[in-house]
């Protein structure tokens, strides 16, 4: 939503509606008092017509209603009650300015991740390292540990990173001296072959735009992004546990 835009609604709403209600002069007290309700036939109460529709949806969006509420209510004879209109033009015109300092301070309604609860291979090894600020650090340690836990499972350690990953999730059969990590599954189910492909081509696509980054660049990455690629590497790691090793002639 355009909170400016709605602001500048709900200000004019509340202006012309207030504008648009009758007036009562006493001469006993000579005071003047404000009524609750405007001619339904006035100038005024025609031009809030134009933008009722307008202002209802814009109130209805802001508090959070299933129905558009009344904001011009029918009278008797030829008046129309404006007074309850304008106070909840008000209320919704006071949510929407706080709504950005409230989100501020109490946060959004939107679900946090906990980077204690990555998987423990990628935690263990970037946690120290985030600790103390060092972001770009923490994900290439998480990296490494996660292309050496994957080494030892497969019994390779000539060979790393996405070469590794192209080699260890191959679709080809295991031979002698390069086992396979396989997703479980019949090998003609559908989603276990797609599975399979899924987790070779974004292993390889881990280590060439996560690792390879973190391990040559000089400039620290944000806190965000960085934690956004542990998770990636988390999300990897998972995968690695559910996968089987195929060794030749097994």
């Amino acid at each position: 939503m355009d909170e400016e835009w709605a602001v500048g609604v709900l200000e004019w709403w509340i202006k012309h509606a207030t504008k648009a209600r009758h007036s009562s002069y006493s001469p006993s007290t000579r005071t003047t008092k404000t009524l609750d309700f405007g001619y339904r036939d006035g100038a005024q109460v025609q031009e809030l017509r134009q933008r009722e529709d307008q202002t209802r949806e814009v109130i209805a969006r802001i508090n959070g209603l299933t129905s558009l509420p009344v904001i011009m209510r029918p009278g008797s004879s030829d008046v129309v009650f404006l007074a309850e209109g304008v106070e909840t033009a008000r209320y919704a015109l006071g949510r929407l300015r706080t709504q950005a300092e409230t989100r501020a301070r109490l946060g959004t309604a939107a679900p946090a991740m906990l980077a204690d609860a990555l998987h423990p291979t990628i935690w263990d090894a970037a946690s120290a390292r985030w600790a103390s600020g060092h972001h770009s650090d923490a994900v290439q340690r998480a990296a490494t540990f996660l292309n050496a836990h994957i080494q030892d499972l497969v019994s390779r350690h000539d060979v790393s990173d996405s070469e590794l990953m192209r080699e260890a999730f191959s679709l080809a059969d295991p031979v002698d001296g390069k086992p396979r990590l396989r997703w479980p599954g019949a090998d003609d189910d559908l989603t276990v072959k797609t599975m399979r492909i899924g987790v070779l081509n974004f292993s390889q696509g881990v280590f060439s735009a996560i690792r390879n980054p973190a391990t040559h660049s000089t400039v620290d990455m944000e806190r965000q992004e960085a934690l956004e690629h542990l998770a990636t590497l988390s999300a990897l790691a998972r995968w690695v546990d559910r996968c089987d090793v195929v060794r030749a002639g097994a």
